[in-house]
């Protein structure tokens, strides 16, 4: 019962929001009943359409989780199992907040030879406006 009182009362509320589409909307039911029904089950179509556009891209995106989410597992399967492991054990070990920093003895490789460029030896000069 509550469900046809709100009913009436969206309905009325229409009709005091939107007058002159109302006395269209009336006027094309009364004098071209089968405009009205094209009218009507166009706008049924084009609210179909507008809510499966939603849920289209709602089940697309599941679906791609769901791939993205098998290919990771594939992954985890194909890695060496000890050396998973290992990493599990080690993260672990490790305290909350705890940094470690490692540190590498090589040298970064030079991208441009020594036998390149001329040194320019250079002087600042302070320049003051007069």
């Amino acid at each position: 019962m509550n469900f046809l009182t709100a009913l009436i009362d969206s309905i009325i509320d229409f009709v005091q929001r939107n007058p002159l589409t109302t006395i269209i909307l009336v006027m094309l039911m009364v004098f071209a009943p089968s405009v009205f029904g094209v009218l009507f089950v166009g706008i049924i179509i084009a609210g179909l359409a507008l809510l499966a556009v939603p849920l289209f891209m709602l089940f697309r995106l599941r679906r791609a989780s769901r791939k993205m989410e098998d290919e990771f597992r594939q992954y985890g399967r194909q890695t060496h199992g000890s050396q998973h492991t290992h990493h599990e054990y080690k993260q672990r070990d490790q305290q909350e907040g705890e940094v470690k920093v490692y540190t590498t003895n090589q040298q970064p490789q030079k991208r441009v030879s020594d036998e390149v460029g001329d040194y320019v030896d250079f002087e600042e000069v302070d320049q003051k406006n007069s």
